[in-house]
Formats: C-alpha cells, structure tokens, sequence
C-alpha cells in the first residue's frame, strides 16, 4: 500500500510543476515497475514499444494526415461554403452551419484541436460581422469541435478499441446516432442563443450559388460514406480505410483544388501530422506503463469488488464514472484519461454486465465534455492562442454548450438504445 501511495505522490507532484503528462504517468508506472514488479529497465522502458505496436493505431496518423489535408488544400472551405449556403440565412444559421461542418471535418481529422482551427477560421469573423457576440461565436466553435471524437472514423474509437480489443468497427457504428444527436443538441443551442445576440441574417443564397457550392463539396461530402461504406461493406478494415482516406483528400484536393495543392500546404499538413501522432503515441508510452502497474498492483480488482459491493443500480455506478471522467477533464487530456481510468473501469463494467460497447460510447461523450471543461481544455487553449482571444471571453462562450454536452450525456446514458439499437 505505501509502494502505491508514493507512486501516486511521484504522478500527482510531476504533473503540479508542469512536467509533461507522458512524464509523470511514465515515471510513478516505472516506479511501481521497478520497485514492486522487480522489472529491469529494459523492460520497462519497452512498455513504450509495446502500447504503440498495435495495427489498429496505424489508422491514427493516417486519420490525422487526411484531416490536415482537407484543412490545408482546400475541401474543407468548400465543404463549409455549401453548409452556410444551405442554413446561412435561418436563425442561428451561421452558429448551426460550423456545428455541421465541425461534425464532418472532425470525424475525417480526428483532432479537436485541428477543427476548432480550421472551423474558426472559417466561422468566428463571418459570425462576429452578422452580429453575434465573441463569447458565442467562440463557444460554439469550442464545443462543436469536440464531435470528430465521437461521430466515426474516431480516434478516441479507435483508442479505446485498441485498450480493450473491442472491434472499432463496432465502436464506429455505435458512435453514429449518439454523434450526431449531440450535434443536433449544440445546433438547438446555437439557435436559442441567436434570439440573445439579436444577429443579422444574411440573404438567402440563389439556387445557382447552392448548386454551385454542393458540387464543389460533393467530393468532400461524400468521403465519410465511402470510407465508412467500405468498412461496414467488408471491402477493408479501419486501418486501411485509414490509408485510402489520405489517398482520397489527396485525389480530389488535385482534381478540385488546384490552387491549394501545394508541395508547402503538403508540407503542413505532414508536419502537423507528425507532431499531433507523436504527442499521442508518446502519451499511450506512459499510460500503457502507469495502468501495467496498477493492474499489477491489483487497483482494478479493489474497485471492481467495491462498485460489486454498492449493491446500487448500474446507471448509478455509471453516473459515477461519468463523474470521475469530468472531475479528470479539468486538469489532465483525454487521451491519459482514457489510458489510465480505462484498465480501471473496465473490468468494473463487464462486472456488472454493463454493455462495453454502450460504455465505450459514454467514455468518449464524457472526454467531449472535459476538452472544453476549464482550466485544462485543449479546445478552449486552441482558440484562444490562435486567435489571440482572451480565455475568459472563450470560457465563458462555451458555458451554454457545455451544458448542451452534459445534458447529451446523460441522455445517451439512459437511453442505450441510442449506441446499441443496430445490434440488437
């Protein structure tokens, strides 16, 4: 019990002097390694091998590199035009166009970050030009960002398929509804908060100007239903599908794009590829270190035995864990909250006959919640770096979304028909 409680202290001392988070899970997991398991330091050292040398992961840098390139050569402005062609001019409709296209980008880019950036470029001045407020044009951005994480091809999917050997396919088909009933939330919300910002409307588009745009994002349009297509229709796996997505963007950003095909945009979207990749992969080094410890160490079991001892329904136990999710998203990324709570609760989960796929669906909706959850979100952090916003005004935007998110939550939590319904 003391091995445990210092390891502990080494994680929680690490991360209150701003040591990067991979650091301070790597360092209290490799003390409890070497300390309490006897392993040597090769060994340990080699857990950083081991949590990447997975063939599911391979479809993460791909997904990213295929969001970089719609950013940077061009399908993703047009794909943006057509949306605020087609809801532009309703109530709220410039808010509820960026909600759309964050909905489409964020589910090819697989980053949130990148979103928020690439959506607000696109959105904030338009939508602070018709009148609405910062604080709304930032916080719809923020929260809507997050919906490339649950709505498929998903990284976070993906991640937690690959902690629990769960089939992503599965997990990609589960995220479809409750993606997009969250969307359908953050849109009622952008619209209610127009009435507020009492905004100019913009003219409705000419039928020529709609035909026009839909056709330029045709191609774009439609990458989610081929990448999607295939992998439901059996033709590849989500790692390849991964793969044809990069090769997709590229083809169409050539035949429709040529102004921003570019050796320099390519340029940017590999490195913006490579940074985000080894940020992830690093950060699944030190996590897949810390939760081999506490497995060792038995820390799954002593829960699993405690929630079994509650005697409590289910959906209060997962109350409780939507609750430890939120509690960790205001101070560490969803990508070690994940790796660290999910060796965890998992276990916990299948205890009580809890339906995993239902639990991956409710895990990725509450590490949605926690990127625009204050102090730490990354979401909240991009924008106003980017754009040079004052966090407070970025912050206080986003309360009305996160209320949104947390009601969608809770939602799909008593409604499990919502992940589960095509199973059955």
């Amino acid at each position: 019990m003391n091995v445990l409680i210092i390891g502990f202290f080494i994680f929680l001392i690490l991360l209150v002097i701003g040591a990067p988070i991979w650091l301070a899970l790597g360092m209290s997991g490799g003390f409890w390694a070497f300390i309490q398991m006897g392993l040597p330091t090769e060994s340990i050292s080699s857990q950083f091998f081991i949590a990447t040398n997975s063939w599911i992961l391979l479809a993460v840098p791909y997904f990213l590199l295929a969001g970089n390139l719609m950013t940077y050569m061009g399908p993703a402005d047009k794909m943006f035009k057509f949306i605020n062609n087609l809801v532009g001019h309703l109530p709220g409709g410039l808010p509820s166009a960026a909600v759309v296209t964050a909905a489409i980008f964020g589910a090819l880019s697989g980053s949130s970050v990148a979103t928020v950036i690439a959506v607000g470029s696109m959105a904030i001045s338009q939508m602070v030009k018709l009148g609405y407020s910062k604080e709304n044009s930032y916080g719809v951005i923020a929260a809507s960002g997050t919906l490339g994480q649950m709505i498929p091809p998903s990284i976070f999917m993906i991640l937690f398929a690959a902690s629990t050997q769960l089939d992503p396919g599965q997990l990609f088909i589960a995220g479809i509804v409750p993606g997009i009933f969250i969307a359908f939330v953050l849109v009622i919300v952008a619209i209610i908060i127009s009435f507020r910002d009492k905004t100019e409307r913009p003219k409705r588009a000419s039928l020529s100007d709609m035909i026009s745009s839909f056709i330029s994002a045709l191609p774009a349009l439609i990458m989610p239903v081929v990448i999607l297509g295939g992998i439901y229709g059996g033709v590849f796996t989500p790692t390849e599908a991964a793969a044809i997505a990069v090769f997709y963007v590229l083809i169409i950003s050539l035949v429709f794009s040529r102004k921003e095909f570019t050796l320099a945009n390519f340029k940017k979207s590999l490195i913006s590829t490579m940074v985000t990749t080894s940020i992830i992969f690093i950060l699944l080094g030190g996590a897949q270190l810390f939760s081999t410890a506490i497995t060792f160490l038995q820390v799954p079991q002593f829960i699993t035995e405690f929630a079994v001892n509650l005697n409590v329904p289910d959906w209060t136990i997962m109350l409780m864990i939507i609750a430890t999710f939120l509690f960790f998203g205001m101070f560490l990324e969803a990508i070690p909250i994940m790796y660290i709570t999910i060796p965890i609760l998992y276990p916990t989960v299948l205890s009580l006959n809890y339906d995993p796929i239902h639990f991956a669906v409710i895990t990725v909706a509450s590490l949605m919640i926690g990127q625009i959850t204050p102090p730490i979100g990354s979401s909240l952090y991009a924008l106003s770096g980017h754009f040079k916003e004052n966090m407070g005004v970025v912050v206080k935007g986003s309360y009305p979304y996160l209320i949104g998110l947390i009601i969608a939550t809770l939602v799909i939590l008593y409604v499990p028909w919502l992940s589960t319904f095509i199973f059955e």
